[in-house]
């Protein structure tokens, strides 16, 4: 019966160390794609303050890369209106698969607290407390910002960024119709899972 109980609980922290490897893997990714969304984000804003000069900018860069000495051709090609559509799919990509991995890392967190709670029992409770108990009766002010962070400040800055994207594309932007269609719906669907990611966090909650 001992044997069988210690064989049960190498497993359980065999398990528990795999389980809070691939939690720090997740945390990883999530901080890169908040970083990558950032810069793409910098990257649009830019453009919306000077479309004319990304797009010479990209058009230069292209002429350099296939050795073309006259850019007033590849002006007519690289549309850019069409510029504002590939990144904006770069951050629907980007903001759904960070809205998924930070709902991810949530509830790996609480698979966490749930393996550590089975755990800390063979130990009369004083070993592996130190993500769920220990870190809940000990939580930071710092740690409570950085969720405030991840879960409040980055959609609301994430939306306001959408919001003014809509101002731009129908007022500033001159774009042809088809190009602010195909916007407009990349825009709808960004609202939609963030949307889907609020919810989602708040029924945590």
């Amino acid at each position: 019966m001992t044997t069988e109980k210690d064989t049960r609980l190498e497993v359980l922290s065999h398990h528990y160390s795999e389980s809070y490897g691939l939690l720090k893997t997740a945390v990883e990714k999530r901080d890169r794609l908040l970083l990558y969304m950032l810069i793409v984000i910098c990257v649009l804003l830019l453009y919306m303050s000077a479309p004319a000069t990304v797009g010479e900018w990209l058009n230069s860069f292209v002429s350099s890369q296939v050795h073309v000495g006259n850019t007033a051709n590849l002006n007519a090609l690289i549309d850019v209106s069409f510029i504002g559509v590939i990144l904006m799919l770069g951050l629907l990509s980007l903001s759904h698969t960070y809205f998924q991995t930070v709902l991810h890392v949530e509830r790996q967190n609480d698979y966490i607290y749930q393996l550590e709670a089975r755990l800390s029992q063979a130990f009369d409770d004083l070993a592996f407390t130190r993500e769920g108990r220990h870190y809940q009766q000990n939580k930071r002010l710092f740690a409570r910002w950085t969720k405030v962070i991840f879960w409040m400040l980055v959609p609301a800055l994430f939306f306001t960024f959408i919001v003014f994207w809509q101002i731009f594309l129908f007022i500033s932007s001159h774009a042809p119709l088809p190009y602010i269609i195909v916007d407009s719906l990349i825009s709808v669907c960004m609202i939609i899972s963030l949307w889907l990611y609020l919810s989602a966090i708040f029924r945590k909650r």
